[in-house]
């Protein structure tokens, strides 16, 4: 196979983590596909809407789109709204995050929670906004990744998220400073663009193939609400990279779905 002959895959990482979430799994792609980072081209335009995302990323696509673009997290929009400009042929969404709650959730899944204890360890990151020392601030945050990760969690996938979290702390305190300013009033802000028209609500309009890497809610509904969806199993999500054994996974299911593109 030559170099003309790889497939283009699209990874837009989760926001406040970047190209290195992926960790090796392009490397397990097994010469098949040419791995192509946004964020390392790019800033992805997270408060803005996909106008400005899809100009760049077509700056990117060779001939003018992507075999396969996989998206984690907050990242599934700017995936949504690839295929549905025809600039993806086919999508993995990592771990998405819906934009809104699908309809046919079970209305008991959130009233069983018990949000105060379940958000206690991290009011230290609320309480940090006031600190003015930016050192401190990354290390309050560090250490409350370090508090909350799983017991059984690889030293690896720890040690990328510190990593990834202390270049990202700043501009997750900005989102976080901006989200409390614009709830001061009592009022709450308006609802972006791209909120407003949930991409989830046209998930059946798009004819091209999806797959759901991950476990919950998200995947689930992913796969009942896709035309031509399927679910791979696999450990992974929040602040934490994949364990070797999700990373396996996710890599399966973008060659799996350069299978079903052949």
């Amino acid at each position: 196979m030559t170099a003309d002959d790889l497939a283009d895959v699209l990874f837009i990482p989760d926001q406040f983590m970047d190209y290195r979430m992926w960790s090796d799994i392009p490397d397990r792609l097994g010469g098949r596909a040419r791995a192509v980072h946004f964020d390392q081209h790019a800033q992805i335009p997270w408060t803005a809407g996909n106008g400005e995302f899809l100009d760049a990323a077509g700056r990117l696509a060779a001939g003018g789109s992507f075999h396969v673009v996989v998206a984690a997290g907050q990242a599934a929009r700017f995936a949504f709204a690839l295929a549905e400009a025809g600039m993806a042929k086919g999508l993995v969404f990592f771990g998405a995050s819906l934009d809104r709650i699908p309809d046919d959730t079970d209305p008991d899944l959130f009233s069983a929670v018990d949000w105060d204890q379940t958000l206690d360890p991290y009011l230290p990151i609320v309480s940090a906004l006031d600190e003015p020392d930016p050192d401190r601030r990354r290390d309050i945050l560090l250490r409350v990744l370090r508090d909350t990760v799983d017991a059984d969690a690889e030293p690896e996938q720890l040690a990328l998220a510190v990593a990834m979290m202390s270049d990202h702390s700043e501009e997750l305190f900005s989102h976080l400073r901006a989200s409390a300013t614009a709830g001061t009033d009592g009022q709450l802000p308006p609802e972006p663009p791209w909120i407003q028209r949930p991409w989830f609500d046209r998930l059946a309009e798009l004819t091209v193939p999806v797959t759901a890497v991950g476990a919950g809610l998200s995947a689930s509904a992913i796969a009942r609400q896709a035309r031509d969806a399927e679910i791979i199993e696999a450990a992974g999500g929040g602040l934490l990279p994949s364990p070797a054994a999700g990373r396996a996974s996710a890599a399966e299911a973008i060659l799996r779905m350069l299978d079903r593109l052949s």
